[in-house]
Order: structure tokens, then C-alpha cells, then sequence
């Protein structure tokens, strides 16, 4: 955890001090799990063990020019590993002062999976429409945009190797290619495409490589309505173990209150998942929503999980508390059984 803390605010410190006109920002989110298994044990870790999801124990930076011609972004882990992950990102048009509805762009980016354009909405969380690149050090990217009617992102990294004691060289795990395209034609209409030449399926046992796409629409911003309601859907393909995922999400809401409805399938588990919740806006500055669902409904006594999160934020800091109890695998926090699990965000 220190290293990764170190690491974030030495980049940010090394920006400042390069480069006078820069706007930074960040957000720091910590708190404490507080569980409690099935047989009554009480257990407490840092948030977001697993490193997985919005819920979990984090640092990020990001710090651009104020023309933003570039940026430098930083997202830290503080629990799962320590893990760092970080961005750069040119956008040569501004660069060169050049009017014109294109965008180019150029990046390089540190992390365990590059991220391809992504049309579904993901109200739920659980990105069952990832595509998961294999695990490389360092990854090259190129993002073409012609307003928001079409954008197209190649990335692609190198296959590394390294050496034993006896200087032999060995393959390291690595080595792969994502091409996505996205467009939105019209306010309230998106459509996207992915193909990642290796990857690894949702189980992470690896893939000969991964296609798919999504749409969302959303007919409430289509029709000019004064509400939203929309649906969106996504499916991806695993070469190696030839599982599809199939994914449909149903939202809809005004401002007072927002709900969402998911289901997804996963072919190898045989493995339906729900989830439907609602995000209540009845005061302002308040953090109230609700959940519920199963990992599998037809196992749906072992499977389930129930919960919600309530907070206040004053001042860009947000003290929220987060409840769930789940019979099988826990959807938001970590552990299944009970969780009670007090957290702040401080935003700037």
C-alpha cells in the first residue's frame, strides 16, 4: 500500500514541478469491512480485498494541461497486491492547434487489462461486457475519432522475456492486440465492436481470443422525453474455452429515482445472473441507493445477495456507509455472509 501511495504522489509532485499550467485532480476512497460469516465470526480487512469493482480501497491522479493537449492519469489499488496502473495520452489535433471535427490521439498505458470502447450500460457494475486482455507491462494505443459519429482504438503490446540464472531466456506471459470501434449517431443511441487477438474469459483461464459487441438505446433521450428509459445489450465470444456471454440491461427513471434491471448468462457455468436496484435522489448531496439479486437464480437460496449504501457529502468529502448480506459470493464487498462497511471519499 505505501509504494503505491509513494508512486502516486511522487507523479503528481513530478508534473506539478515540470509543467506550471496543469489542472490536477484525484480521489481518494478508503473504509473498513466489517463481516460476518454464516457461522456467526466477526472479521474485519481493509475494503476491497479483491481488488475488484467500484468498491474498493483506492488512490487516483490525474493531471492534464489546461489547453489539454495531454494528460497523465494514475489509478492505485491500495489493497489487491498494490497495484498501479497509469496512462498517457497526446491528443495531436490540440497539439497543433488544428480546427477539425477529427481526433487523434496517442497513448501508452500501464496495466493488467487495456481497455477497448465499450458501448453497454453498465449500470450494475459487474462488466460482463470486459473484454480482458492477457496481462502486459506496457501497452501502445491509438484513438482515431471523427466527432461522436464513429471512433476506432488500436492497442497492441509486446511479448516480453526475461531471463533465468543461467541467463536463458524464457516467454513471459503477454503479447496481444485489441482493435474496438465505437458510434453514437445519435444522442441516445450507441453501438460497439471488439476483438481482442489473445485475452482471458471472465474466469481468467485464458482464451485464444475474444469478439463481441453492444448496443444501448436509450428512448427516453431519442424521443425527447422528460425520463429515461432505455435498454442495452452486449455478447462476447471466448475462442479457447467457447464460452459466450450474453448480457441485457433495462433502465429508466426521472431525477428523483432511477432504477436498473440486469441479466446475465454465462454459457460454461451455465450461470444466470440478477441483479435489479434503484438509486433514490430525494435529498441533495445524499448517497441512497438499494439492491438485490443472485449470482444464479436457479440456485437462487444459495445465490443470493441484498444490500444497499447510504452517505451524505459536504465539501468534496463523502461519508457513506455500505450494507450487504449475500448467501453465496458477495456482489459489492468482498466476503459473502454480512457486510457493514463504513468509507470516505475525498474528491478534489
Amino acid at each position: 500500500m505505501k509504494q503505491v501511495l509513494v508512486s502516486l504522489l511522487v507523479l503528481a509532485l513530478a508534473m506539478t514541478s515540470v509543467f506550471a499550467a496543469v489542472d490536477i485532480t484525484g480521489e481518494f476512497v478508503g473504509g473498513y469491512n466489517f463481516n460476518m460469516d454464516k457461522d456467526g465470526n466477526w472479521t474485519s480487512h481493509i475494503m476491497g480485498q479483491d481488488g475488484t469493482g467500484s468498491h474498493t480501497t483506492k488512490l487516483n491522479l490525474g493531471v492534464a494541461d489546461e489547453d489539454g493537449v495531454w494528460s497523465v492519469t494514475a489509478e492505485g489499488q491500495m489493497v489487491a497486491d498494490g497495484r498501479l496502473a497509469g496512462d498517457i495520452s497526446i491528443d495531436m489535433m490540440k497539439l497543433f492547434d488544428a480546427e477539425s471535427d477529427i481526433s487523434v490521439k496517442f497513448g501508452l498505458s500501464m496495466n493488467d487489462e487495456q481497455t477497448v470502447l465499450r458501448a453497454y450500460s453498465n449500470n450494475s457494475g459487474k462488466n460482463y461486457d470486459r473484454f480482458r486482455t492477457n496481462p502486459n507491462g506496457l501497452w501502445a494505443n491509438v484513438d482515431v475519432a471523427y466527432g461522436s459519429l464513429v471512433e476506432v482504438l488500436v492497442a497492441g503490446a509486446p511479448k516480453f522475456t526475461s531471463a533465468t540464472d543461467d541467463e536463458a531466456a524464457i516467454d513471459q506471459e503477454g503479447g496481444d492486440l485489441a482493435i474496438s470501434v465505437k458510434s453514437a449517431p445519435l444522442d441516445g443511441l450507441a453501438v460497439s465492436a471488439g476483438w481482442v487477438l489473445n485475452g482471458k474469459d471472465d474466469n481468467g483461464t485464458g482464451s485464444d481470443g475474444i469478439v463481441g459487441g453492444a448496443v444501448d438505446v436509450n428512448v427516453g433521450t431519442l424521443a425527447g422525453l422528460d425520463f429515461d428509459l432505455g435498454v442495452s445489450a452486449a455478447y462476447k465470444y471466448g475462442f479457447a474455452t467457447k464460452q459466450n456471454v450474453v448480457a441485457a440491461t433495462v433502465y429508466g427513471g426521472v431525477d428523483v429515482v432511477s432504477l436498473y434491471g440486469e441479466w446475465a448468462y454465462l454459457s460454461n457455468d451455465s450461470q444466470n445472473y440478477l441483479k435489479v436496484g434503484a438509486d433514490l435522489n430525494v435529498v441533495e448531496n445524499m448517497i441512497l441507493d438499494v439492491f438485490f439479486g443472485a449470482n444464479n437464480v436457479t440456485d437462487f437460496g444459495n445465490e443470493f445477495f441484498v444490500g444497499g449504501d447510504i452517505g451524505y457529502t459536504v465539501k468534496n468529502v463523502t461519508f457513506q456507509l455500505g450494507l450487504e448480506y449475500a448467501a453465496g459470493a458477495a456482489d459489492s464487498y468482498d466476503l459473502a455472509g454480512l457486510s457493514i462497511v463504513p468509507q470516505v471519499k475525498v474528491a478534489f
